[in-house]
Order: C-alpha cells, then sequence, then structure tokens
C-alpha cells in the first residue's frame, strides 16, 4: 500500500475524540477501570495474557478481575479453560481454552521467514524445522513430555542430533512453528521442568477451527477494540508480523472500519469501538501497572502521548523487557518495583499532592489481593 493509498491518510475521520478520552476508553475497554467477575472474559477482551513472566501475567489478570488470583493456576491445570502457549509475536500468552481453534486458525496466518540467517543463527535448516514440527503430534500422543523428554524423542525420529540444543532451549524458536499450528500446548510443570502436552488430548474436545482469514479479521477486531485506535504497524508490532501484511490487511477490511483521530493522529477502530470512544470520559485518577501490562505493550503508535519524552526507555527495556508503571489520568508518569513489602515508585515528573494521595490509597486497594497486605510506598526523586 503506497502512503497515497493509506486511508488513514486519505479518509476524512469519522470520530474526533481528545488523548484523555482514548485513554479512559482504553482503560475502560481493557478491564482495569471496569474489572470483570470473569477471568476468561478479560483473556479473550485482550487478546491473550502475555505470560513469560508468570507474575505479570498474574498481576495484569488479576488487575483486571475480581476472581482470586490463586484461581489462575487452577484454570490453567486443573480447570483447563485458559491454555499457555506461544502466541502473538511468538511470546507465551495465557488464552482462553475454548478459543483456541480461534487463535490457532488465525496464527497459521504468520509466515516463519527461514532466512539464511534465520538458519545460521538457530542451526536448523527449514527441512530439518519442518520434520520437527512434523514429529511433534505422534511424540506428544497421549503423553506429558518435559523439554528434555521432548528433545531426545524429537533428536531420535528426525536423526538430526544437531538440533537437540535448540530443542533444549528454554526461548522454544524451534517449537514455536508447531505452537502456531495447534500442535502443542504447554502443561503443568514438573517441578523445575516445563512440560508439554497435545492440545487435543489436554483440552479435549476442541471446537473447529474457523477459515484463517475469519480467524484474523476476528482477531484484529479484537485488536482494535482494546488497543485502538491502532494503525496497522501497530497491527503488525503486536501479532508479530511484518508491515506489509498487516497493511494489506488493514486495507483489505477498511470498508468495514471507522477512523478515529485526536489532534489530527488518526487511527483504526471497529464501528461498535467508535460508538463508546465517543462516548468515553476522559481518564482519570492513579493506577498501578503491573510489568508487561496490555495497555503499555500496544499499541506502538500511543507511547509518545502516553510516555514522558525522554523516558521510553525507561518503560520499554532492554530485551523487550516492559516496566511496573503508574499511570496518572491514563499516562505514565513513573515506574514501580515491589521489594517485601515496600512499593518503590521512581516519578518522571514531579508528583501533585493529589497523585500521592491517589497512589496511597491505589497501594492500600492493591494490598488486599496483589500486594502484600503491609505493602508501604515509597517514592524517590520526585
Amino acid at each position: 500500500m503506497s502512503r497515497r493509498q493509506d486511508p488513514l491518510r486519505t479518509r476524512e475521520p469519522d470520530v474526533v475524540v481528545s488523548w484523555p478520552q482514548i485513554c479512559g476508553w482504553r482503560l475502560a475497554q481493557q478491564r482495569v477501570t471496569h474489572p470483570a467477575s470473569d477471568p476468561l472474559e478479560v483473556a479473550a477482551v485482550l487478546g491473550g495474557v502475555q505470560s513469560q513472566v508468570t507474575s505479570s501475567a498474574e498481576f495484569a489478570l488479576g488487575l483486571r478481575t475480581t476472581t482470586a488470583v490463586e484461581e489462575f493456576a487452577a484454570a490453567l491445570w486443573e480447570q483447563r479453560t485458559l491454555v499457555k502457549t506461544w502466541a502473538m509475536r511468538g511470546t507465551l500468552h495465557w488464552l482462553p481454552a475454548a478459543e483456541f481453534p480461534l487463535w490457532v486458525a488465525a496464527l497459521r496466518t504468520r509466515q516463519w521467514r527461514l532466512t539464511a540467517g534465520w538458519e545460521k543463527y538457530h542451526g536448523v535448516t527449514a527441512a530439518q524445522l519442518h520434520a520437527i514440527t512434523e514429529a511433534i503430534p505422534a511424540a506428544l500422543a497421549q503423553r506429558q513430555l518435559t523439554r528434555e523428554e521432548l528433545s531426545e524423542h524429537l533428536v531420535e525420529v528426525t536423526g538430526s542430533p544437531e538440533v537437540a540444543e535448540q530443542l533444549r532451549s528454554g526461548w522454544g524458536a524451534v517449537l514455536k512453528p508447531a505452537a502456531n499450528q495447534g500442535l502443542l500446548c504447554f502443561g503443568p510443570d514438573q517441578g523445575r521442568n516445563v512440560t508439554f502436552v497435545r492440545p487435543q488430548d489436554w483440552l479435549g474436545e476442541i471446537g473447529p477451527e474457523p477459515e484463517p482469514q475469519e480467524g484474523l479479521r476476528v482477531v484484529l477486531h479484537r485488536f482494535l477494540d482494546a488497543y485502538g485506535p491502532a494503525t496497522a504497524k501497530d497491527f503488525a508490532r503486536w501479532f508479530g508480523v511484518p508491515d506489509k501484511p498487516a497493511r494489506d490487511l488493514l486495507l483489505h477490511h477498511a470498508d468495514d472500519l471507522v477512523v478515529a483521530s485526536a489532534d489530527g493522529t488518526a487511527g483504526w477502530v471497529t464501528p461498535q469501538g467508535a460508538e463508546s470512544l465517543a462516548a468515553a470520559d476522559p481518564a482519570e485518577g492513579v493506577v498501578l501497572l503491573g510489568g508487561f501490562d496490555p495497555y503499555v505493550l500496544a499499541p506502538i503508535s500511543h507511547r509518545d502521548i502516553l510516555i514522558p519524552e525522554g523516558h521510553l526507555a525507561d518503560v520499554s527495556r532492554t530485551a523487550g523487557w516492559i516496566s511496573a508503571v503508574v499511570l496518572a489520568d491514563g499516562c505514565v508518569v513513573g515506574t514501580w518495583t515491589a521489594d517485601g513489602a515496600s512499593v518503590d515508585v521512581a516519578p518522571f515528573v514531579s508528583l501533585t499532592g493529589e497523585v500521592r494521595a491517589g497512589l496511597e490509597r491505589r497501594v492500600t486497594e492493591l494490598a488486599r489481593r496483589l500486594l502484600p497486605q503491609d505493602a508501604q510506598l515509597s517514592t524517590t526523586g520526585s
């Protein structure tokens, strides 16, 4: 799509709003200011909860639901209503198990670019990766295997001992294509070891997958309803695809979407999202978000508005680490860490008395469920 063809540049906005409205709308859409009773609903609305750090996933989901945090593990490993797998961006997510076919259908559309550089870096050829992926269903049939056990089996079946190191890698690069095809997901840990299972064994009867393009359309709408107004590049970064297929996708669905604008910056929302966005109240008050929180993860195009100049690196750190942040009226005003019962806030700006009072109230509220009961607030550098 050329710049001239981009509807965000050529179409008049359908909805004109303010950035405080967008912040308030997104916090409501993501259930931060309007928590839900059902964590499965929240996981669906968010398009999954990023979970490579379990405590961050628990905080993100716990903040948005009235369910006890202890119940998330039961949902994953006992009731199996949540499923843990590699999904968007190749990162670990918790997804609603009932929607597993939807996400697999959408993730199938991601094309794994096995360049010469990828093969050299991982020490695995395209042929070997294909053989590994093909062998996984039989390897896991009616079995729960640790990474080591699965690696040994796949090395034996493929006759490629040179791939053993990558199979044992915690990054899981050579297993992610199989996960995106619905051939494996995570089972409960055995001590310090992760395990893998075959989804149809672990989750029971799995419904039929929608057509891949229909699944992708549904996922696009989910993204725009939780993270909009957003651009094609925003979706590309969130879903983990190159810019071009994301641009093509948005162009294909442009007639069914709405352009929303704030201060001359335009993005896509769904028609239903546009209606609620136009009526949204501006963000107000103080919120503490945990690490890797969805509100900060995406969309990339909002970060210049949400994060004060000069502090992006404090929030989006090296190796893709996203800090826990403090929001005031929807914008990031600092980061926070918890060390024992101490909640230490590092402000980016001078905090008003109103914000400090809001911080105290928020820590007290969170101490009932997500922080130690004797949590105490401290601030530095403000």
